[in-house]
C-alpha cells in the first residue's frame, strides 16, 4: 500500500500567455525598443583532434598534492561578498513568489533500477585531491548507464555493475596533455554534461579545460571545450575526441576571456554547446556563446567547424546560460533549440535578487553546424522568479549552496514543448524557501525562424516548513510525460536526493506526489552543491527515464546515486 509524504505541490492555474517576436507582451517597465532578443556570429575552431580507446586507458587513480587543495571556481558575475549578501536577503525577500499547497492527487512511481554512483574521492577529482561539488553528467542506453562527476567517468550495466577499467579521470578519458612545468597538477578540467542519442545510438561527453584564467594556474591562458562522441553503442570501446577552442577574436568580442558552466545539448543534425563567459580574473560576466557541429561529420571522425553566436541579448540586457536543449523527438523542427532564463544582468526591469524576474527567451539556429547560421529569438512571458535563499541542513542554518535563476539542467524538447526547470526563491506560507519553477515552452518555427513562444504549463515545486528543493532537471517520454529529479534538505532532513513524474492526463501545472531517490545520512561539511542534476531518456523502444543526482554521504562529503524510472 502507498502511503502519503507529508510533502506538497502547488497546484496553481497554468500559464497559457503568448509571446511574440515582433509584437511582444510587455512587462511594467520595459520599452519595446530594447526587448528584441539578437546575438552575433562567431566560429570555433577544432584545435586537437583524435581517437581514444577505452579499453587502453587505465583506471582513475589519485594524486599526490604539492599544495592544499581548494574550491573550484565559482563564478557568479558578482564579488562573493556581494553574492553572500544577496543570499542572506533572499531569506526575508517580501518579493519573492508566493505560493500555495493542494496536496498531490496521486503518486509517482517506483524505480525499476537504482543504484550507487561516483562518490567524492582523489581519484574521481584528482586535480584537487578531492573536490566539491559534483555537476552531474548522465547517458543512458538500453544496455549502458554512463556518469560523469566534475573531472571523471564510469560506465555501469543497468543494474548498476561498474565496469572494468572504470572509472577514468577526464584527462585521461579526453586525452588532454598536459599543460607543463606551469601546473604540476595537470589540465584544470570540469563541468561534465553528457547524453545519449538514441536515433544514432552514439553517448556523447563535454567537459570544459580553463588554463590561466580564474586564478587557477600561471599557464597560458586557454579555454577549450573537449567534446567526444563513442564510434558504436559501447562506451567501453573507442571515442572520436575534439577540442574546441572557446575563445573567439572578432569585433566586439572578448579574445581573452575564459568559458564557465558548460552547456550541452543535441537535435538530428547537430550538437550544441554554450559557455558563459568572464573576465581573465573571474570577476566580472562578459556574454554567453553557443556553436553548433555537425553531428555526422564527428561520429566519422573527420574534421568539423562549429558555428554560432555570442553576446546574446533581449531585454536590452546580454544573457547567460543560453541552454541548448536535448531535441528526444523522432523528427526535428527544422532549427535548433536553446532557452534562457534571465539571471546575472537581470530581464531589464529587475535585478532577479532583490526584484523578481519573468520571461524566457527561446532560440531557434537555422543551418546548425555551417557557415550560413542564423539565430532568431522569441520572447515567453511567464510567472516570476527570484534568487533563492541558501537551504537549511540539520545543525546548520543557510549552509547549502542553491545558487540563482539559470536554468542549471539541461531542457528536453519532446512532443513540441520545451520542457525546464530552474531556481527561485519562493514564500510558502511560513518561509522563504528554495523552491523550483518549472513548465513548459511551445516554441512556432516558420521558414527557419522562431515567431512566437508560449508558456503551455508551468508551476512551483516546493514544500512546506523549511525544506528546500533545489537543483531541478527534466526528462520527457515519447508520451510527453514528465519527471523531475531535485534535491532537498532541511533543519530535520540531511541533503537527500527526490524525483517526481507527471503524466500527460494529469491536471496542468502538477506533479505527482514525489518520492525519495536516497536519503542523506549525515549532514555535509562540504560549502558547495550543485551546480546541476542529469536526467537521460534510453530510447522510445525502451522508453526508460534514468536521472542522478548527489545526497550526503555518512562521511558528510557528496556521493551520488542513479534511479531509472519507466512510466
Amino acid at each position: 500500500m502507498r502511503k502519503n509524504y507529508p510533502v506538497y505541490i502547488v497546484v496553481l492555474l497554468a500559464l497559457l500567455v503568448g509571446a511574440f517576436s515582433a509584437s511582444f507582451a510587455f512587462a511594467k517597465g520595459q520599452s519595446q525598443a530594447n526587448l528584441s532578443p539578437s546575438a552575433k556570429s562567431a566560429t570555433s575552431h577544432v584545435v586537437a583532434m583524435h581517437t581514444v580507446n577505452m579499453q587502453k586507458v587505465p583506471a582513475a587513480s589519485s594524486k599526490s598534492l604539492s599544495q592544499k587543495s581548494t574550491l573550484l571556481p565559482f563564478l557568479t558575475g558578482v564579488s562573493p561578498t556581494v553574492y553572500a549578501q544577496r543570499k542572506a536577503a533572499a531569506t526575508h525577500n517580501k518579493n519573492a513568489p508566493v505560493g500555495t499547497n493542494p496536496s498531490a492527487s496521486s503518486f509517482t512511481p517506483t524505480t525499476t533500477a537504482k543504484f550507487q554512483g561516483m562518490a567524492d574521492s582523489a581519484s574521481i577529482c584528482p586535480y584537487f585531491g578531492g573536490c566539491q561539488p559534483p555537476d552531474q553528467a548522465l547517458a543512458a542506453s538500453p544496455n549502458w548507464v554512463f556518469q560523469g562527476v566534475n573531472t571523471s567517468f564510469a560506465v555501469y550495466n543497468t543494474t548498476g555493475g561498474l565496469q572494468s577499467g572504470w572509472p577514468k579521470n577526464a584527462q585521461n578519458f579526453f586525452g588532454v596533455p598536459n599543460p607543463g612545468s606551469c601546473d604540476s597538477h595537470g589540465p584544470f578540467l570540469s563541468d561534465p554534461r553528457a547524453f545519449y542519442d538514441p536515433k544514432d545510438g552514439r553517448f556523447w561527453a563535454a567537459e570544459l579545460q580553463v588554463e590561466g584564467a580564474f586564478g587557477l594556474n600561471s599557464c597560458p591562458e586557454k579555454t577549450l571545450y573537449w567534446i567526444a562522441v563513442s564510434q558504436t553503442n559501447n562506451p567501453n570501446g573507442t571515442w572520436n575526441v575534439y577540442a574546441f577552442n572557446m575563445a573567439i577574436n572578432v569585433s566586439g568580442s572578448c579574445a581573452t576571456c575564459a568559458a564557465d558552466y558548460t552547456q550541452f545539448g543535441f537535435d538530428q543534425k547537430a550538437i550544441y554547446f554554450t559557455g558563459n563567459m568572464f573576465n581573465k580574473a573571474g570577476n566580472a560576466y562578459d556574454y554567453a556563446e553557443t556553436f553548433a557541429a555537425l553531428k555526422s561529420t564527428m561520429e566519422a571522425g573527420s574534421a568539423v567547424t562549429a558555428f554560432g553566436f555570442f553576446k546574446f541579448q533581449a531585454n536590452g540586457v546580454l544573457l547567460d546560460t543560453v541552454q541548448p536543449v536535448e531535441n528526444e523527438t523522432s523528427t526535428t523542427p527544422g532549427v535548433g533549440l536553446l532557452i534562457n532564463s534571465f539571471n546575472i544582468n537581470g530581464d531589464g526591469t529587475h535585478n532577479c535578487s532583490s526584484s523578481a524576474c519573468s520571461g524566457l527567451v527561446v532560440w531557434a539556429i537555422a543551418n546548425p553546424g555551417k557557415s550560413t547560421t542564423t539565430a532568431t529569438g522569441a520572447f515567453a512571458a511567464s510567472r516570476s522568479y527570484i534568487s533563492p535563499p541558501q537551504a537549511d541542513q540539520p545543525g546548520s542554518p543557510a549552509s547549502i549552496e542553491t545558487l540563482d535563476t539559470r536554468i542549471s539542467g539541461t531542457p528536453v524538447f519532446q512532443k513540441g514543448l520545451i520542457s525546464f526547470a530552474l531556481e527561485t526563491g519562493l514564500n510558502n506560507g511560513t518561509h522563504v524557501v528554495p523552491a523550483i519553477f518549472w513548465g513548459q515552452v511551445k516554441p512556432t518555427i516558420s521558414g527557419g525562424s522562431i515567431t512566437a513562444a508560449t508558456v503551455t504549463q508551468s508551476n512551483y515545486l516546493f514544500f512546506t516548513g523549511d525544506e528546500a528543493a533545489s537543483f531541478g532537471a527534466v526528462m520527457a517520454t515519447k508520451s510527453g510525460n514528465l519527471l523531475i529529479v531535485f534535491d532537498t534538505m532541511s533543519s530535520t532532513l540531511n541533503p537527500s536526493i527526490m524525483y517526481a513524474t507527471r503524466l500527460t492526463t494529469d491536471p496542468a501545472g502538477t506533479f505527482e506526489a514525489p518520492k525519495f531517490l536516497k536519503k542523506g545520512l549525515a549532514s555535509t561539511a562540504d560549502s558547495r552543491w550543485g551546480d546541476y542534476e542529469a536526467t537521460s531518456y534510453d530510447g522510445t523502444l525502451t522508453n526508460n527515464t534514468w536521472f542522478a543526482a548527489q545526497y550526503s554521504a555518512a562521511n558528510h562529503d557528496w556521493s551520488t546515486f542513479i534511479g531509472k524510472v519507466h512510466f
